[in-house]
């Protein structure tokens, strides 16, 4: 009776002891869950068609690609690491998409989707869980990307001529033609008017005639309007001289 008296209590603590052992492993497996920032999918993916951009970093058995040296990663190593993390990406380059299969199934991450930042680094990356809830070793991993679109130049010229569409004009009418009333003469776009009787006999000039037009046509870059009086003038002069010529001729004549 003493020793199976004794014998109960270590049963107890025996009991005990591997319950916590197995309370433990059970706390530890539940604490695994799959990443939200990611797009799990079944099967595989070895290209970026379905994402956008080209290959810029893929490792996978023997096979590695580096296309853009400059991003930064740790692990990530297939067949023997089962998290990857991105510490940073050049300048100038759009990550679209970081694929890591593990297992039956591959893992997509998007930058700036499912609370994944837009920029590196992009930490802990793995693969879907496997049916026990352990994170599988990685198989194989690429990273996606493009040159980052660059913004239309702007220079300082641009901005110029723009400001000067937009500004209007200081008196905001449109120009009104100049007249040449201030200096007593006909504005440009009123008619002429009729000068009457030649005051020598000769024809009276007749309001728009053609020679008036083409006095004021000749004359109009001086803004003067009474031009054919100048050429009334000169035929005038030339006729007088012609009279006088003859009249000496006859003079001449008669002496002889």
């Amino acid at each position: 009776m003493t020793l199976s008296s004794r014998t109960r209590p270590r049963s107890a603590v025996v009991a005990l002891a591997l319950g916590l052992v197995v309370g433990s492993g059970t706390t530890v497996s539940a604490t695994e869950a799959e990443d939200s920032r990611a797009a799990s999918h079944d099967g595989d993916v070895k290209t970026c068609d379905s994402f956008g951009g080209g290959p810029l970093v893929a490792a996978g058995g023997n096979e590695r690609v580096t296309n853009l040296p400059d991003l930064v990663y740790e692990g990530g190593e297939p067949e023997s690491d089962t998290h990857l993390t991105i510490t940073d990406v050049p300048e100038g380059i759009t990550v679209t998409a970081i694929v890591v299969k593990g297992g039956p199934r591959h893992n997509v991450y998007v930058p700036g989707e499912r609370r994944l930042s837009s920029d590196a680094p992009w930490k802990d990356l793995h693969a879907p869980l496997n049916d026990d809830g352990d994170v599988p070793t990685i198989e194989h991993w690429f990273a996606c990307g493009e040159e980052s679109p660059t913004p239309e130049s702007f220079t300082e010229s641009d901005a110029t001529s723009s400001a000067e569409q937009l500004v209007p004009s200081e008196t905001g009418d449109a120009e009104e033609p100049v007249s040449d009333e201030a200096d007593g003469l006909p504005s440009s776009s009123a008619p002429a008017e009729s000068t009457g009787t030649n005051p020598t006999g000769g024809p009276t000039a007749q309001e728009g005639s053609s020679g008036q037009d083409a006095a004021v046509d000749d004359l109009a870059s001086t803004g003067y309007r009474n031009g054919w009086l100048v050429g009334l003038g000169v035929a005038l002069l030339a006729g007088g001289g012609a009279l006088l010529a003859l009249a000496q001729r006859r003079r001449g004549k008669a002496a002889s």
